[in-house]
């Protein structure tokens, strides 16, 4: 189990540098948008393919790094409610079958991103915005890999349900803080 969370701490550091991401990306999209209202009331002309910019680039940009760390925070909602109503014994099968449904679901969604990804990237897929064209098909590769982490979260919260009695919709909580001997 020691290993498991030193591995497990490995990956947060990954996720978290997501989360940063997605923060510092936040920042940039938010001066963005107000030098182009600025822009735009006091001089009398916005960014040109602003909206575009940001819908294109920056949303992405803000959204999928940050995803597994959300997934993992337990900000989303989880069907702890439920599990907490049925009987003790079914909790735990109930926990591993939730858990390898949700694996396989995100496995499928890894690999339809990663085909889409790659059909963009052959196509150099772009979009249009103050009269050029700007490459879109970078950002494709933010999906499957958010996904990917997300997987990656799912089989260390299989790994734990496997190897503990008490079953959990996340990795880390309260209880694995008295576990964890650092």
């Amino acid at each position: 189990m020691d290993t498991l969370w030193k591995t497990y701490r490995a990956f947060n550091c990954i996720k978290l540098a997501g989360i940063w991401i997605s923060g510092i990306f936040l920042l940039i999209m938010m001066g963005f948008i107000v030098y182009d209202v600025i822009a735009r009331n006091l001089f009398a002309g916005s960014i040109n393919g602003g909206f575009e910019i940001v819908q294109n680039y920056f949303m992405p940009l803000v959204v999928f790094p940050g995803l597994a760390y959300a997934y993992s925070s337990g900000v989303l909602p989880k069907m702890d409610l439920v599990i907490e109503r049925i009987p003790e014994n079914a909790q735990r099968l109930l926990v591993i079958v939730m858990i390898l449904i949700e694996l396989f679901v995100l496995l499928l969604l890894v690999q339809f991103t990663w085909q889409f990804a790659m059909n963009g990237l052959e196509r150099e897929e772009g979009f249009p915005a103050a009269g050029r064209l700007y490459p879109l098909y970078p950002l494709f590769f933010l999906i499957p890999i958010s996904f990917a982490l997300i997987a990656i979260e799912n089989l260390f919260l299989l790994i734990r349900n496997l190897a503990v009695k008490e079953p959990t919709l996340l990795m880390m909580g309260e209880d694995q803080e008295a576990e964890d001997p650092t």
